[in-house]
């Protein structure tokens, strides 16, 4: 019977011991797509965003940087809307920045109703002017 008793005793600890190592790996209830980062040659922030007030003002997010500290990033944001033939580009903001500095956009822009998204495009050069590279993310769509 004693034999019984510490076999369950020991069960139960390693169950119980097992189940703090799995919350010890540091997931919680975060959405997957916040974990996953595009990792670039050259890139080392590339980030789009987009939202849109009750009264139409959308105000359009864009960063982006280099991970050299002699490179140049230029950012582009480009606003764009939905339409029957796909999407649309309304309007077009442009920045830059230097090293590992970010070329940060944030502008509004009064839209109509529709259906919108924000593409931001950076593109990496070295000292010479040659192109390193180019990457475009989109934002989450948003309706007004």
């Amino acid at each position: 019977m004693k034999k019984f008793i510490y076999m369950g005793i020991f069960v139960l600890m390693a169950v119980f011991l097992i189940v703090p190592a799995y919350a010890v790996n540091g997931t919680k209830n975060v959405k997957t797509e916040e974990l996953i980062a595009p990792q670039f040659t050259y890139i080392s922030l590339l980030s789009p965003g987009l939202s849109i007030n009750s009264s139409g003002k959308a105000t359009c997010v864009g960063l982006a940087s280099a991970y050299n500290s002699s490179h140049t990033t230029k950012l582009t944001v480009e606003l764009q809307k939905s339409t029957d033939s796909g999407w649309s580009t309304i309007k077009t903001w442009s920045a830059s920045a230097t090293g590992v500095s970010i070329a940060d956009i944030e502008e509004d822009y009064y839209v109509v109703r529709g259906t919108y998204r924000v593409c931001a495009t950076a593109k990496v050069y070295n000292t010479s002017g040659n192109l390193l590279e180019t990457q475009s993310l989109y934002s989450t769509t948003s309706t007004y």
